[in-house]
């Protein structure tokens, strides 16, 4: 018989992987939460928290654009929550940053290996 911890250790490890679906929004529960995930990249990359709220149009701010891929992609938060955590108005805004960030790992070994790390430390969250 598995305790409490046991049980949802046990829940996420057979669970955490797979593809979440809009009848189970639950699974956004099994993936550290936004603070976690963006700790991990400020550690990464070694930049300071405040440094993902900047936003200079047409320059490319890579810890910042990873962190919203990774929290939209893992967690499947709203693109409303995930603007308002980067400080961004528009959905559209927060749209096109992971747009952006898909044809970066499509087009970048480097990037793609970067994340694929983060992935592995998130997991680990």
């Amino acid at each position: 018989m598995l305790g409490p911890q046991e049980f949802i250790g046990w829940v996420k490890a057979t669970y955490k992987d797979s593809k979440g679906s809009d009848d189970m929004p639950q699974m956004r529960d099994l993936y550290p939460d936004n603070d976690k995930i963006v700790s991990i990249l400020c550690n990464y990359y070694d930049v300071a928290r405040q440094d993902f709220l900047i936003s200079k149009r047409g320059t490319f701010n890579e810890p910042r654009s990873i962190a919203i891929y990774l929290l939209r992609r893992f967690r499947r938060d709203r693109l409303k929550e995930i603007g308002k955590l980067f400080n961004l108005e528009k959905n559209s805004s927060v749209s096109s940053i992971i747009e952006r960030m898909k044809n970066r790992i499509r087009n970048s070994r480097e990037i793609k290996m970067r994340i694929k790390k983060m992935e592995k430390e998130v997991h680990k969250g």
